[in-house]
């Protein structure tokens, strides 16, 4: 263990002209204080300490004195010079005592905290306002004021090489799953030293299969949502400088429920939530379902249908699979440049260029009139998903059922369905099956 010199400090942190060292006069050792002023509080620093400091004039030595002058703040010692670099970069500022070779660290960090409101992707009808923030304290605060229960357990954890990022492991003692709990902390912890961790890392990290299409673990901003699955035995994951909490374990019924769902009646609930599974069925099925019957099987519409239809696809030189996926670029494309423009723009450009180029294409002959129903309906479908995963996981999941309609029909579709669902079956994150039936997790 290296020991812990000013000296070493300053040699440590050379490549920054942020450091700042000053000299203390108290007591006869030799005491510096070091701060990064880009992180730290000057005002914190003077009048809390600085000029205390200043103005002690006990005969000990340095160390001895530090509790007694920072009763109100918490004072760690650092042990090495890594302890005292990391404590510096979290915003802390050090005395180190140049005889003793000790180092002490205390809290004068700048916040820079943005109050709760409510997410942008997660909107609600009837559900409260806060969201989370990217302050981890803050968040398990609001996590206890939804939960007002000494059952609620927190967990932290250091994660990363170089610069630790704290996370913390929350959930209700009694309601969750003991064993998950535990699994969840092992596989967190084994993070610790071999990953440079950042929010969006943990939730690839946590996932039980790598190559699975199906998200393993729900994100979402809502602190209601994420407080009512933590009373339904589910496990709340939160990371510093992030405003998501990753809940897990997740069944696939998990990524259909909204937290409007919670609060409304049961007739009402359960007419949303199927709305919601038509949309996942229209976004999955639709595009293949076109190719199916105008490449193979013409004979099951009836014949009026279809006369319209081979009216539609005469100037279309083009296979189907062909147009369909041109559609499906071009309306991901449009949706993709919604999200990055400004909401002043983005409605406009959506509505004007879907509009526009569909029915350029339409007039030119490169798609039908009937394809461009199908994949405004589909879009629609995807979109009516209160999950982003989900949404992911749908567009996925709809050009493999676009491959194998295009190559076997109607056949192709069903092995490709029936491949998905032997997929999702078998999939049992945190050892709970992904299509578990709908009721309570409690165990």
């Amino acid at each position: 263990m290296a020991t812990v010199t000013i000296a070493s400090i300053q040699e440590a942190l050379f490549h920054t002209d942020d450091l700042v060292t000053r000299e203390l006069n108290a007591g006869k050792g030799k005491a510096m204080l070091i701060y990064l002023e880009t992180m730290c509080e000057a005002t914190k620093i003077e009048l809390s300490l600085f000029k205390q400091l200043q103005s002690e004039n006990n005969e000990g030595q340095v160390s001895l004195s530090i509790e007694e002058l920072l009763t109100a703040a918490k004072v760690d010692p650092c042990y090495s010079v890594q302890d005292a670099v990391d404590a510096l970069i979290r915003g802390r500022a050090l005395i180190c005592e140049e005889a003793a070779a000790r180092c002490f660290s205390f809290d004068v960090s700048k916040q820079y905290r943005r109050s709760p409101t409510e997410p942008e992707n997660e909107r609600s009808l009837v559900g409260n306002r806060d969201g989370f923030v990217e302050y981890l304290q803050s968040n398990l605060n609001l996590i206890r004021k939804h939960l007002s229960t000494g059952e609620l357990s927190v967990r932290y954890f250091k994660l990363g090489k170089n610069a630790k990022r704290p996370v913390a492991l929350v959930w209700l003692d009694g309601t969750a799953d003991r064993r998950i709990v535990d699994e969840a902390a092992k596989r967190i912890s084994a993070l610790s030293s071999t990953h440079e961790l950042h929010p969006g890392l943990l939730r690839k990290l946590l996932r039980e299969n790598k190559y699975s299409m199906f998200p393993q673990c729900l994100g979402t901003e809502r602190v209601d949502y994420a407080s009512a699955l933590l009373a339904r035995g589910r496990i709340g994951v939160l990371c510093d400088q992030s405003s998501i909490c990753l809940i897990l374990p997740v069944t696939i019924y998990t990524f259909m429920l909204t937290v409007d769902d919670l609060i409304q009646g049961t007739w009402a609930s359960l007419l949303m939530r199927s709305v919601r599974v038509v949309g996942l069925l229209l976004g999955l099925i639709l595009p293949s379902l076109y190719i199916a019957i105008v490449g193979f099987t013409y004979e099951v519409l009836p014949f009026k249908m279809l006369f319209s239809i081979k009216s539609s696809l005469e100037s279309v030189p083009y296979p189907p699979i062909f147009e369909t996926m041109l559609m499906i670029f071009i309306f991901q494309l449009i949706a993709e440049a919604t999200l990055r423009l400004p909401s002043a723009l983005a409605q406009m450009t959506g509505i004007v260029g879907g509009i526009v180029i569909s029915e350029s294409l339409v007039q030119i002959g490169f798609v039908s009139n009937i394809l461009i129903v199908i994949i405004a309906l589909t879009t629609i479908g995807k979109f009516v998903l209160p999950s982003i995963e989900l949404r992911s996981t749908t567009t996925i999941a709809q050009f493999i059922l676009i491959v194998g309609a295009t190559i076997l029909g109607f056949y192709g579709i069903a092995f490709a369905f029936i491949g998905i669902l032997i997929h999702m079956l078998a999939l049992e994150p945190f050892g709970v099956p992904y299509c578990l039936p709908v009721r309570e997790m409690n165990r």
